[in-house]
């Protein structure tokens, strides 16, 4: 299967039940959202989400929806009011304009990303295998792996910069490490207005090692990278 139909593929995953996954932000008038073990209002609350606080989703189900949320090093997931998020899609899209030689570009009158992606050189990376597999990746870098299925990846991102207005950002090091096998094609850009913050994610995969990435940028400055696999 070529890396198109691995795509479509991959795509295909991340509808559950008819249902979206996707990024989103709590938005609670009060501030702050209650997660609950149930669907229901009872003595159920597990933990309380401050408004602007990332989560990811599928989608409602009655008034409803699931989330699943990193917090103090954890993997946690509870219910809370279907509108009580806000999808990051339905910021201001900063639509693709260029895509050409490992190259992304999105860009509207204010804001402008490059995204590019370059070979995989095993000779610049410390490749770490599993003792009982000596032919399956456990770690590059003595890191775990997104975009292969213990493969040697065969891309991987070369750089991520912003233009915002006159500023220029240049995202990190620790913000594109071990993630291979880029999709620039399934690369989405979107702004936060309120907030100026630019949202930046990306689904990739080989085909097996599917994961999704979102880059978070709050007034010119890099902010955090949030990695899941969401199927």
């Amino acid at each position: 299967m070529n890396r198109f139909f691995s795509l479509l593929a991959l795509l295909s995953a991340c509808f559950c039940y008819g249902q979206e996954f996707e990024f989103a932000i709590i938005k609670d008038v009060d501030g702050f959202v209650n997660v609950r073990s149930s669907n229901e209002i009872k003595n159920n609350v597990l933990d309380q989400l401050e408004n602007g606080f990332i989560v990811t989703h599928f989608g409602a189900e009655g008034n409803w929806t699931l989330i699943n949320y990193e917090k103090n090093g954890k993997d946690c997931d509870g219910f809370i009011y279907k509108d009580r998020v806000k999808g990051i899609s339905t910021f201001t899209k900063i639509p693709k304009t260029k895509h050409s030689n490992g190259q992304m570009l999105l860009s509207n009158n204010k804001i402008e990303i490059t995204v590019t992606e370059k070979k995989f050189d095993k000779t610049k990376h410390s490749l770490k295998y599993y003792k009982g597999n000596p032919n399956q990746l456990n770690q590059i870098d003595g890191k775990p792996i997104f975009g292969t299925d213990g493969n040697i990846p065969k891309r991987e991102y070369g750089s991520i910069t912003l233009k915002i207005d006159t500023l220029k950002i240049v995202l990190p090091k620790k913000a594109i490490e071990n993630l291979y096998e880029p999709n620039l094609v399934f690369t989405t850009a979107n702004y936060d207005e309120a907030t100026e913050t630019v949202y930046l994610q990306a689904l990739n995969s080989d085909g097996a090692g599917g994961y999704v990435v979102l880059w978070i940028i709050e007034k010119g400055t890099f902010k955090r990278r949030i990695t899941t696999i969401p199927f």
